[in-house]
């Protein structure tokens, strides 16, 4: 064998490196690794597994790949698990139960060692029959509250806190924009916790805006709706989005409606991802700690244990929200 030859190992050696077995020492690992990455050598992964009952590879199912939430935890599960030698099969689900059954089925063909699931439409049952078939790790907020333990951050407590950076700073006619169909349960939770916030300070919800469709990216016709609510005299001086694409959807159509952002209406996202931090102006946001998620999930995977606790979380503030409304402006010149 061409890797054994270079790395001036044995066969076996080399084989123990690619299936990760433990007793392989640091130096020898790190030789042969190298040696498979300048030849672009590829294991037999039908062989291996007959040798050692695993596959080397795990996979990973999200309702959208291309949304950015999805995309950078995706991103590193895929680097911590090719970090110990496993590679990652990828799927995406679009949310709904049927494509969810669908492309599990698909990738359980192939063997996997374990799944990743980011489960929106899966019914309990659904998963302990998944669970009966292969090793399974679950992120996300669908089954939280069930029998099943998940990675996940405190929703509700991570709304609460975003809701009531808003109220500290005067705003009193707060929006909650989400998505209408089967409402999923990171919605509901994060809705909670804007209830819980508004409830704290006495003040009342200003109404739902709603997504005609469960698009994550599909904010801009909800903050057309909303511009022009606003527009009409609605008083809605902030707005809490249930994610980042959605906000970065209204900042874009109250730009076009001639309202600023943060002056007219502030405006706050949740989950922190990269064009958030870079839009004009940067967005307030609730930031997870995606890189315990990724390791979470994927330690939950390999070892067979449950996740215990809230992941991290922290509220991020920056020039969507900062900044006084109009209004308190207007109140400001009048008392001068």
């Amino acid at each position: 064998m061409d890797v054994a030859r270079r790395a001036g190992v044995s066969r076996r050696t080399v084989s123990n490196v690619v299936t990760d077995f433990p007793y392989v020492k640091g130096e020898v690992r790190e030789r042969v690794q190298r040696v498979i990455a300048e030849l672009g050598y590829v294991p037999n992964r039908a062989a291996q597994r007959l040798r050692t009952g695993r596959s080397g590879v795990i996979a990973l199912l999200v309702p959208e790949v291309g949304v950015g939430y999805f995309g950078e935890v995706g991103n590193l599960i895929i680097e911590a698990a090719a970090a110990r030698g496993i590679g990652t099969i990828v799927a995406q689900t679009r949310g709904s139960r049927a494509r969810e059954l669908q492309e599990i089925e698909r990738v359980l063909a192939l063997q996997p060692d374990g799944l990743i699931l980011s489960p929106l439409g899966l019914t309990a049952e659904d998963l302990e029959a998944i669970q009966a078939r292969c090793p399974v790790s679950l992120i996300g907020e669908h089954f939280i509250g069930g029998a099943e333990s998940a990675v996940a951050i405190d929703n509700v407590g991570a709304a609460r806190d975003l809701v009531s950076h808003l109220l500290s700073l005067g705003r009193r006619q707060i929006a909650f924009l989400g998505v209408t169909d089967d409402v999923p349960r990171f919605m509901s939770l994060r809705r909670d916790g804007y209830l819980a916030a508004l409830q704290d300070y006495g003040v009342e919800p200003a109404g739902d805006v709603r997504t005609d469709a469960y698009e994550f990216i599909d904010g801009f016709t909800s903050g057309t709706d909303l511009a022009q609510r606003i527009l009409d005299g609605a008083g809605i001086d902030a707005v809490f989005c249930v994610t980042d694409e959605l906000a970065i959807g209204v900042m874009r159509a109250l730009h076009d409606a001639g309202l600023h952002v943060p002056g007219d209406v502030a405006v706050a996202g949740f989950d922190d991802i990269a064009q958030g931090r870079y839009s004009t102006p940067r967005l307030t946001t609730i930031s997870p700690d995606k890189q315990q998620i990724a390791h979470r999930a994927l330690e939950a995977l390999l070892s067979g244990e449950s996740p215990s606790g809230a992941v991290e979380h922290r509220l991020s503030i920056r020039e969507s929200t900062a900044g006084l409304s109009q209004r308190q402006l207007a109140g400001l010149h009048q008392r001068r």
